[in-house]
């Protein structure tokens, strides 16, 4: 198993994945410095930083980031190179493992680089008021927030071998989270588990506002049930791919 991350780790490193590491956590402090310049100073003890951050950031650009590293990871196998792994008995349900294990490692590193950037334009730029403890409990949770989202994207590859599809997909479907979110069958939305998560931790509505303390949204019920579904619905997903791809080459 070992073998099969180190590889993929190495054409990684050659793949456009590569340059979206870099890349986007440039396009966390531009988009930081745009959105909270044009919002003003923030409240006492509120951080547009944070609601930039962790809200209107997994609205508008995360969907398409996690689609992108997916699709990157997955279009690197040509149909040559498959009919050549499958004839050397390489398992594809271990490549498949060691995929996603790459996928969310340059995910985490990505998330952690954004937020201590994000950190530092709040704290020096901005003038805010950003506790570490919070900075790190969001950053987990929109990580773990994250995984259905990739996991899904996996299995739409899969399916439909379509770059196009699958961002197209992500990006649409992230749109109405913000609604679903806030009511009860946000837990049925994969793509609302981020939102409806961090809103307690942040002290954002999903739609971008501050919340009250009195709010019934700022009840941390909601974060560990995510956390407990995000978790559920991805290995659900990599078990389901790993059943897929073992009947289709009988490894």
């Amino acid at each position: 198993m070992n073998n099969y991350i180190k590889a993929e780790f190495i054409k990684d490193k050659r793949s456009a994945n590569a340059t979206l590491m870099k890349l986007v956590p440039v396009i966390v402090v531009v988009f930081n410095l745009l959105m909270v310049s044009l919002m003003g100073v923030a409240p006492t003890g509120k951080s547009y930083v944070m609601a930039t951050t962790f809200n209107w950031y997994p609205i508008l650009i995360l969907p398409v980031i996690l689609s992108l590293l997916v699709v990157n990871s997955c279009s690197k196998e040509t149909p040559s190179h498959l009919v050549s792994q499958k004839s050397l008995g390489l398992s594809g349900s271990k490549m498949l493992f060691a995929k996603n294990v790459v996928v969310l490692v340059e995910l985490f590193v990505m998330l952690i680089i954004s937020s201590v950037l994000a950190d530092g334009l709040g704290i020096f730029i901005f003038k805010e008021t950003i506790h570490i403890k919070t900075l790190i409990m969001a950053t987990i949770t929109l990580f773990i927030g994250s995984l259905p989202v990739v996991g899904m994207s996996f299995l739409l590859f899969y399916v439909v071998h379509k770059k196009v599809v699958v961002i197209l997909i992500n990006f649409l479907l992230v749109f109405p989270s913000a609604l679903i979110a806030v009511q009860s069958k946000w837990v049925f939305f994969l793509w609302a588990y981020s939102l409806r998560m961090l809103a307690p931790i942040i002290g954002v509505h999903p739609n971008g506002t501050f919340l009250t303390e009195e709010d019934p949204l700022m009840t941390t019920h909601a974060t560990y049930l995510g956390i407990l579904l995000s978790l559920m619905v991805y290995l659900l997903v990599l078990i389901t791919l790993n059943i897929l791809i073992r009947r289709k080459n009988h490894d």
